[in-house]
Formats: structure tokens, sequence, C-alpha cells
């Protein structure tokens, strides 16, 4: 397909989409989806971060973001006290451990899989977009 005949947010909507499946499979074991795999690890990393600014930070529409963290609560992973900010539970503690090792692994594959000059030009389009946003 021509490059200046195709529409470049749905190739890059379709593109999000087979990549996730690939890692959402990967995270499938666990019981959870590579969106709340992501909420789980950058929690762990930022404990006691406010939901507001984690959806920000992560470009997260707000309804997303309260549907995942409170199946995160419901299943036992995250903390239900949202004023003092988000922070894993024991259980989510582990879970986001093992998400880790999972996302390194699936990241590695996808990066190998593109190749260095794919993934040289998504992290230029990334810079741009985020820069501008």
């Amino acid at each position: 397909m021509d490059a200046d005949n195709y529409c470049i947010a749905g190739r890059l909507r379709m593109l999000a989409r087979i990549v996730t499946s690939r890692y959402n499979e990967a995270f499938a074991p666990l019981g959870v989806t590579l969106a709340q795999a992501g909420l789980l690890m950058n929690i762990f990393a930022r404990p006691g971060v406010r939901q507001a600014q984690l959806g920000k930070l992560l470009q997260i529409e707000k309804s997303a973001m309260n549907r995942d963290v409170q199946l995160l609560q419901k299943n036992g992973w995250l903390t239900d006290n949202l004023r003092n900010g988000l922070y894993l539970t024991s259980e989510g503690t582990v879970l986001a451990k093992q998400c880790h090792k999972i996302w390194k692994v699936m990241n590695q594959t996808v990066r190998d899989d593109l190749g260095q000059d794919a993934v040289g030009g998504l992290t230029i389009l990334s810079e741009k977009l985020i820069a501008k946003s």
C-alpha cells in the first residue's frame, strides 16, 4: 500500500491492536490485560500516585482508568483508599513483579520482531507527538 494513500490514524490504531493483542496473550495466564498490567507496574513504581495524575501520565481516559482501577481493587490487588493515592496490596505487588518479568520478555520480542529502524522511527514519532500534547 502506498504510504501517501492510507490514513495514518487508522494504521496506528490497527498496529496498536495487533501489538496489544500479543501482550494480552502473554499476560492472560496472570488474569490481567496489558492495560491492567501497565497500571500495576506503574503503581508499583509510584506508590501513592493519584489516579488522575497516573491517567494523565499514561494518556488514559478517565472512564477507562476508573474501570481498570475498580477491577484491580475488586481482585484485591489495589487498595481502595483513593484519597491517599493508589497503593498495591501485597498480592498486587507480587502480581506487578510477575507482570514486569513478562513485559520485559515481550518488549524484547517485539523489539526484535520490529527491528532497530522501526523502533527508532517509533521513538522519534512518539517524542514528537508527546511533546505536542
